[in-house]
């Protein structure tokens, strides 16, 4: 499936999800999985490339920017990290480093989102 396609789909299952469970429902869904996801393989792919500035726009013709703005601010949050968790040190710390690459992965896709969501 090509990915002007793949996201008209993800918008028309959003507004479905808006209408059965709720707008931060179809936001979690849309944003934080389907946009997000989206953003990073454009990344690599000429083709997710392109269709970003559409995809986002009609993401901000679905929801208000300050739904968008405010599901943004709390996006990707994980819960803290715990070395209670692990049975050895070594263990813990591998785990620990993971979860920093982890979460600047993540922060950095969530900035690169709202540039394209939020932009004025």
């Amino acid at each position: 499936m090509k990915p002007h396609q793949i996201w008209l789909d993800q918008c028309e299952a959003a507004r479905e999800i808006a209408a059965e469970f709720g707008v931060d429902r179809a936001i979690a869904y849309v944003v934080g999985e389907k946009f997000i996801n989206f953003v990073s393989a454009a990344e690599t792919e000429k083709e997710f490339r392109e269709e970003l500035p559409a995809f986002a726009a009609e993401i901000r013709g679905i929801f208000e920017r300050w739904q968008l703005a405010a599901y943004l601010e709390v996006a990707r949050h994980t819960e803290r990290f715990d070395p209670a968790d692990y049975d050895d040190q070594a263990e813990a710390e591998a785990a620990r480093r993971q979860e920093l690459r982890e979460s600047a992965d993540d922060l950095l896709l969530v900035e690169r989102a709202r540039e394209w969501l939020l932009e004025e």
